[in-house]
């Protein structure tokens, strides 16, 4: 990151984390954060995730969900249904030259995403939300992280 030395490289190099309001152009364009493109070179996955916003993996950690799903029995019942969720609406998206990737209509519509959107960094992936939903989810968090960090004893 940057003009450091080698060997002093940021504590969130190699994770996605940070909020960053965006704009979806008319084609349904969102741009990838710049200091992320990098990570996006060999290609992306944008799909349905969890709390009706979407996600943006790059191929490797697609590759990774995958491999971790297809550890999981086939026979059942929530495997299935998280397997039609996620693979259901995934969609390659490699960013264009200037960073940019197609959210496909339905997936901008499962998110009820207009020409507005906050992508925030999620560990290994992004996610892509509506802005007031996104608020009213932030809110959520906030009001019982206090009694979660106890509960995973941090």
């Amino acid at each position: 990151m940057g003009n450091r030395p080698p060997g002093t490289e940021g504590i969130l190099e190699g994770y996605f984390a940070g909020e960053f309001a965006h704009s979806l152009d008319e084609k349904g364009r969102l741009a990838i954060p710049a200091k992320f493109r990098s990570r996006f070179k060999e290609g992306a996955v944008v799909t349905r995730w969890i709390g009706e916003c979407l996600a943006i993996f790059p191929s490797d950690q697609w590759s990774d969900l995958n491999s971790e799903i297809a550890k999981r029995p086939r026979t059942d019942p929530a495997v299935s249904r998280f397997r039609h969720f996620i693979l259901a609406g995934a969609h390659e998206a490699d960013p264009d030259g200037q960073g940019r990737v197609v959210i496909p209509s339905h997936l901008r519509e499962y998110a009820t995403l207009g020409n507005e959107a906050v992508v925030i960094g999620n560990s290994d992936h992004l996610e892509v939300w509506e802005p007031g939903r996104w608020r009213a989810e932030l809110a959520r968090v906030q009001s019982g992280v206090e009694n979660d960090l106890r509960d995973l004893g941090i």
